[in-house]
C-alpha cells in the first residue's frame, strides 16, 4: 500500500509515523514545499530573540533521519500542485529543479 501525506511539519509527521507504527509494509511518501520537516515552530522566538543562536537547532529531524528511523519517503523542496481522485494520482513539483512528476496512491492524507 501506497500513502502519501501532503505536508510535513507538525501534523504531516505524526501522521505519517502513526502510519508506520499500524502498518510496518506500507510505502509512507510526505510531500512538504518547505526545505525542513519537524521544525520546532515554538523555539522561532528564542531564534529572533537571540536566545538560540543556530537557525538549525530548531531543526529536530531530516528526511535521512525519519528514513532511517521510520523508513519514510520524506521528499522536500516538493509542492503538490494538483490531486487526482478518480485515478488516485498527485501532481509533485520538485522546487529544486523545477520537474514536476506523477505520483500514485493508494490512500491520501
Amino acid at each position: 500500500m501506497r500513502i502519501v501525506i501532503i505536508g510535513g511539519v507538525a501534523g504531516g509527521m505524526s501522521a505519517a509515523t502513526r502510519m508506520r507504527r499500524l502498518d510496518a509494509d506500507a510505502e509512507i511518501i510526505v510531500i512538504e514545499k518547505s526545505g525542513h520537516v519537524s521544525y520546532a515552530n515554538c523555539g522561532l522566538p528564542y531564534y529572533v530573540g537571540g536566545v538560540i543562536e543556530e537557525e538549525e537547532a530548531l531543526l529536530l529531524q531530516t528526511p535521512a533521519s525519519l528514513h532511517a528511523r521510520f523508513r519514510l519517503d520524506v521528499r522536500i523542496a516538493s509542492e503538490v500542485e494538483s490531486i487526482n481522485p478518480q485515478a488516485k494520482t498527485v501532481v509533485v513539483k520538485n522546487e529544486i529543479s523545477g520537474e514536476s512528476y506523477e505520483l500514485s496512491y493508494d490512500k491520501l492524507v
